[in-house]
C-alpha cells in the first residue's frame, strides 16, 4: 500500500513540475488556460474555455482527508497498540511484528526462537547421555572400596565423598587428588593423572560444555524475546505514524467559476 501511495505521490510531483514549468505563475497555485478555437465566422470566434488546475495543499499535520471527522475515525481505526505488539512479542517472539504487519521480521524472529529451543534440546540431550556414560565408566573403573584399601594415614583428606553417588560424589573421584587411588589403573609411584582418570576427566568436561550450551541458548531465547517485544511496539509507534499521502479530484471557486482541481495531500 506504501508502494502505491509513493508511486502516486511521484506521478502527482511529475505533473505539477511540467505544468509549473511551461506557464509558472505563483508557487502556491498555478493555472492554466487555453482556449480552442472551433469555428471562425466574419466578425466573431466561438471559443471554448478549459481550465485546469493544479493545487498542492500545505502539508496536513491531522490527517489526509478533506472531512476531519471521517479522518479521525479512519485513523483511530487503523492505529494499533505498542504495548498490545510488545506483549504479544514478549509471549510469542514475532508474534508483535505479525500483529503490526511487519511479516518478515516477524518470520524472522520467530525462526530464532525455534531455533534456540531446537538448539537446547540437542544440547541437552547430549549432555545427559554424556552424564550416563561417563557415570557408567567411573562405576567400572572406579571402586571406594580400592580407595580405602590404598589409602594411607599420610594422604590428605581434605574432602569428604558423599555416601551416595551424586553429582558430587562423580565430580570429587575424577577432580582431586585425593581419590586417585581408587582408579583401577593407579600405580605407586606412578602419575597422579592416570589413563582412566584422565579419560574420565574429558567424558565429564565435555558433559558440562554442552550444557553451557543449553544454557546459551536459553539465554539466546530471552534475549529474543525481549528484542522481539522492543521490536514491535517500536514498529508499531512507526507505523501509526508514518507518511500518508492522498491524491484526488476536488472543485475549487475561481472567480465566479468552478473549476476541476487535481490535489494532493501528504500527512504523517
Amino acid at each position: 500500500m506504501r508502494k502505491h501511495h509513493l508511486i502516486t505521490l511521484f506521478f502527482a510531483l511529475g505533473l505539477v513540475f511540467v505544468v509549473a514549468k511551461a506557464e509558472a505563475e505563483n508557487a502556491a497555485k498555478t493555472e492554466i488556460e487555453v482556449q480552442a478555437v472551433e469555428g471562425k465566422a466574419s466578425n466573431a470566434y466561438r471559443v471554448t474555455q478549459a481550465r485546469i488546475c493544479f493545487l498542492m495543499t500545505a502539508f496536513d499535520l491531522n490527517g489526509i482527508t478533506g472531512n476531519p471527522a471521517a479522518e479521525s475515525a479512519s485513523k483511530a481505526e487503523t492505529r494499533k497498540k505498542p504495548v498490545l505488539a510488545a506483549a504479544l512479542s514478549t509471549a510469542v517472539p514475532g508474534a508483535g511484528e505479525f500483529y503490526a504487519g511487519s511479516w518478515i521480521k516477524g518470520a524472522a524472529f520467530l525462526a530464532i526462537e525455534i531455533a534456540a529451543w531446537v538448539g537446547y534440546k540437542h544440547y541437552t540431550d547430549k549432555g545427559n547421555r554424556l552424564r550416563t556414560e561417563f557415570r557408567a565408566y567411573a562405576d567400572d573403573y572406579w571402586s571406594e572400596e580400592r580407595w580405602e584399601e590404598r589409602k594411607d594415614s599420610n594422604d590428605p583428606e581434605t574432602h569428604m565423598l558423599p555416601e551416595t553417588k551424586t553429582q558430587q560424589y562423580y565430580e570429587m573421584i575424577g577432580k582431586y587428588n585425593q581419590f586417585m587411588k581408587g582408579w583401577k589403573d593407579w600405580e605407586p609411584g606412578g602419575p597422579n593423572l592416570t589413563p582412566r582418570r584422565d579419560a574420565y576427566e574429558s567424558m565429564r568436561h565435555e558433559h558440562n560444555d554442552q550444557l553451557i550450551n543449553a544454557s546459551r541458548c536459553t539465554m539466546a531465547a530471552l534475549t529474543n524475546h525481549l528484542l522481539s517485544a522492543m521490536d514491535a511496539a517500536w514498529t508499531v509507534h512507526k507505523r501509526n505514524r508514518s507518511i500518508r499521502t492522498a491524491l484526488g479530484m476536488d472543485a475549487r471557486m475561481a472567480g465566479a467559476e468552478t473549476v476541476p482541481c487535481l490535489s494532493l495531500r501528504v500527512a504523517w
